[in-house]
């Protein structure tokens, strides 16, 4: 595949964002009042799993769409990180295709050499190259505020947050550099991030007849996707789960973070889905391109 056929530079080229596409997203703390504490505590039918896991060396995933279609699961795992009673927590960021990223994205799609790329590799936000790479970044800023919002309900003291964004891992998770320093981190943390596994619709580059409307086929379709990238992590196949992730019918956010996760937590981690739903999305795009959806999905990791 050529890079002009890159799944990114085919939604650049088909639909734009929204310039203040965002603001909604952001309002959705302050708008909601109690209800933002509803919707977390909804999250506890599934944290006492999830912070088994976290605390048996496993890992946790959540969505960074909006909060009012699918806080339980962010609220899953942030009673999951407060209840498992840890002190630290990395928490590993998706970094989106900005053009800052671009080009050396495109690289990676072509299997170019990216070793030279400022942004390969964890990147650590308090880095001044990062900091400008990640400027725009927003995955886990929702996240961080409602982690704090949680912890000063309890009247608990906040866990040290270790904030890193895995970028290029390339199908080889194991040479990025920065993976010693987090595994090295990982050992005396619990270790969780954000992904969305899958972006389908008009905004995602489809032709209309090529779309699935939001519904149970679109929620099978995209169980079945995720599903079957993480039948490739179980057998420890980064390239294939790489590949699968780049399928412009459900184009995931480069899956960068569940590898990086994977490679950490060890070769035999096994994801599973523990909630999964559909959140349209055609509101952030010029026009409201629909069907537009994203897949938010809650997923833990064991570790065997």
């Amino acid at each position: 595949m050529h890079a002009t056929e890159y799944p990114f530079m085919k939604i650049f080229s088909v639909t734009k964002p929204k310039p203040n596409g965002l603001d909604q997203y952001y309002r959705e703390l302050t708008s909601l009042g109690d209800q933002l504490y509803e919707i977390l505590d909804q999250g506890k039918q599934w944290s006492k799993e999830i912070a088994l896991a976290l605390s048996s060396g496993g890992g946790a995933i959540f969505p960074h769409t909006f909060f009012s279609k699918c806080g339980e699961q962010m609220g899953a795992v942030i009673h999951a990180i407060l209840d498992s009673g840890t002190d630290q927590v990395i928490m590993l960021g998706t970094a989106h295709p900005f053009p800052q990223f671009l080009q050396a994205r495109i690289k990676e799609f072509n299997g170019e050499d990216i070793s030279q790329e400022p942004s390969w590799g964890i990147l650590n936000p308090e880095s001044v190259n990062a900091k400008t790479l990640l400027k725009d970044e927003f995955s886990l800023n929702l996240f961080k505020s409602l982690l704090k919002i949680e912890t000063k309900r309890r009247g608990k003291k906040t866990p040290r947050l270790i904030e890193r964004y895995p970028s290029l891992v390339n199908r080889h998770p194991e040479v990025l550099p920065g993976i010693q320093e987090l595994k090295e981190l990982a050992k005396n943390a619990v270790i969780v991030g954000t992904e969305d596994y899958c972006h389908h619709g008009i905004a995602y580059a489809l032709p209309k007849n090529s779309t699935i409307p939001m519904g149970e086929e679109a929620l099978s379709f995209a169980k079945n996707q995720i599903e079957q990238g993480f039948s490739f992590l179980k057998q420890n196949e980064y390239a294939e789960f790489y590949k699968h992730g780049m399928h412009l019918n459900a184009i995931g956010d480069r899956s960068d973070v569940t590898a990086t996760m994977h490679y950490l937590i060890g070769n035999h981690a096994k994801p599973k889905i523990l909630n999964l739903k559909l959140v349209d999305v055609s509101h952030l795009f010029e026009n409201n391109p629909s069907p537009s959806w994203v897949a938010a999905t809650l997923v833990k990791i064991t570790k065997n």
